[in-house]
């Protein structure tokens, strides 16, 4: 799968979770990452600051205040601060988030 250039692999990186690393770009109070995801990863609950982001290839089903939410290529989503969500992705997934402040500090990315 190669949704994304490969000069994208030249960018900081963080783990986000165990074994899902995503390329970030840092900007004024907001980060943007890029991810590929080869096979099917559930991300636990957890909350942080606004995320919006956009399915580029098949498909994120969140689970927010209780409510599934399923989102497929093209289209996007919104995570208000502070609300708890958990994620199943699929694998052959490909998806942009964006987030409010620094979701990842400095010392965290390589």
């Amino acid at each position: 799968m190669a949704t994304f250039p490969e000069w994208f692999k030249a960018f900081k990186h963080v783990e986000l979770w165990p074994g899902m690393h995503m390329a970030v770009l840092s900007g004024h109070n907001g980060q943007a990452g890029f991810q590929e995801i080869s096979e099917e990863t559930l991300v636990p609950e957890h909350s942080h600051a606004g995320q919006w982001g956009v399915v580029l290839e098949g498909q994120v089903e969140f689970v927010m205040n209780g409510h599934s939410h399923l989102y497929k290529k093209g289209e996007y989503y919104h995570i208000p601060a502070g609300v708890p969500h958990s994620a199943k992705i699929a694998a052959g997934t490909a998806f942009i988030d964006v987030w409010e402040g620094v979701r990842f500090p400095e010392e965290r990315m390589k």
